[in-house]
């Protein structure tokens, strides 16, 4: 079976110049959901009680050091993006699932609409890049959104790369295998391969557990 990969998805949504494929690294499809907001490190604390979702896609091109996203959203009710310090909407770091981190990179101001589709561009400073690419690339960076319901974050997504092998949904023998599927709260690493099975005509989760 023809597998397509998520990077060739990408670059059908988003455009960036100059950049060797080996220089650039994807994120894609990233969920966002308000279930990433709870932490437990440095301070516990729940997740926004909202049914708001999201994905975000980026591509980062470590040559140029120019950061490409799409973002798409939907807030809990009639709440709208919201100022908190730096903006509305950032990335922040270095984090992983489950705890919380200072703004390293805002974005610009999303529109105050309760959804939303955005592409855009940012160029990273020389002291930006040095400070966060590592982090960035390996996966310690989460991105969120800030809203009228809740300033400190409604939504969120972490940034997990996917690597030259990643590839779209696969049908085969009954099974549907989905690759990088975030799974909250899990020790170690963040991404799993979600295998649903249809054997019996509908499809049951029988490994990993995806976000949403």
């Amino acid at each position: 079976m023809k597998k397509a990969t998520l990077l060739a998805t990408a670059i059908a949504g988003l455009s960036f110049s100059g950049a060797s494929m080996a220089d650039v690294t994807a994120f894609i499809e990233m969920p966002l959901t308000a279930s990433q907001e709870a932490v437990t490190s440095p301070t516990p604390t729940p997740a926004p009680v909202s049914n708001g979702y999201g994905r975000i896609t980026a591509l980062y091109d470590n040559t140029t050091k120019v950061l490409t996203y799409n973002v798409n959203w939907k807030l809990e009710g009639d709440a709208v993006p919201r100022t908190h310090e730096a903006g509305n909407n950032h990335i922040h770091g270095p984090a992983g699932v489950g705890t919380a981190a200072p703004i390293v990179i805002p974005f610009p101001d999303l529109p105050l609409t309760n959804s939303g589709n955005v592409s855009g561009s940012i160029t990273l400073t020389a002291e930006q890049a040095a400070a966060i690419e590592t982090d960035l690339i390996e996966g310690r960076m989460y991105y969120n959104i800030h809203s009228t319901l809740y300033s400190s974050g409604e939504i969120r997504a972490q940034l997990i790369s996917n690597g030259a092998n990643a590839t779209g949904a696969v049908y085969q023998n009954s099974e549907l295998t989905l690759s990088n599927v975030l799974v909250p709260g899990l020790e170690g690493a963040q991404a799993y391969d979600a295998v649903l099975n249809s054997a019996t005509g509908t499809f049951v989760l029988t490994t990993a557990t995806p976000l949403r």
